[in-house]
């Protein structure tokens, strides 16, 4: 089963995000703390970058995606890794830059945004934002990598600030990737805001929309009205699944 649908995913990133709020208990996110730096934001961002690298690879393998070339390059270079992996040899790496590509045309990643809550103000985060101008890869991908390689010369950059938006990205593509999207709507964890009275409600979405309306929706190229919520972050369907104007 897709490790998405399957809820795998949700419930390594949910580990992911608790242990960034644990380290907010001690260290903050206020404004002169964004460059604080430690040996466990290291670990988390390698945690992470490990994370979002394997839900690339899941993503590529997606049966609708068929059709997406980029996909279809992952997915054969998969195969071959696990052949290398099989004699003995090195396995394959998935370059960033195809990765990016490939969801770019799906789900508009470089542009999409997601609200931090840990804020006296909520702030919005685009969290693959291009940074890189050869690979289209954000800044904490580079970091994260660099922590990979050397991660005594590239300590300092595992920072608070780094850290939030390498897990805004985690929890990004939790949420946006369509098998994901359609396990949060069955756990009941995508709601949707009521009218009760003068004041709005959040409820279940299932108690508005039916998964098959939900299916039809991602198909049509529609609107969904629905956000998914957890204690960092939020993810509005309405403003961003709209991929076909």
């Amino acid at each position: 089963m897709d490790r998405f649908e399957s809820g795998y995913f949700w419930e390594l990133y949910r580990d992911l995000e608790s242990q960034f709020q644990k380290f907010l208990d001690y260290v903050p996110y206020l404004e002169g703390n964004e460059d604080a730096y430690s040996f466990k934001l290291a670990n988390l961002m390698l945690s992470i970058g490990g994370h979002v690298d394997s839900a690339f690879k899941e993503m590529a393998r997606f049966a609708e995606f068929l059709n997406n070339e980029d996909c279809a390059k992952i997915v054969r270079l998969l195969k071959m890794s696990d052949e290398n992996v099989k004699k003995g040899k090195a396995p394959m790496t998935v370059p960033i830059k195809l990765a990016l590509s490939a969801f770019e045309k799906e789900y508009n990643l470089s542009s999409t945004k997601v609200l931090f809550k840990c804020l006296p103000e909520r702030e919005e985060v685009i969290p693959f934002h291009p940074f890189n101008p050869m690979t289209a890869a954000p800044e904490w991908w580079e970091v994260y990598n660099g922590l990979k390689h050397d991660i005594s010369l590239n300590l300092r950059k595992a920072n608070l600030k780094n850290s939030r938006n390498a897990l805004a990205g985690a929890f990004l593509l939790n949420v946006r990737h369509t098998p994901a999207l359609l396990r949060l709507f069955d756990y009941d964890i995508m709601k949707v805001q009521v009218r009760e009275g003068r004041n709005l409600a959040k409820v279940s979405a299932s108690v508005r929309l039916k998964r098959g309306a939900i299916q039809k929706m991602i198909k049509e190229g529609r609107t969904i009205p629905g956000f998914v919520e957890t204690p960092l972050f939020i993810f509005n369907y309405w403003k961003h699944t709209r991929i076909h104007e």
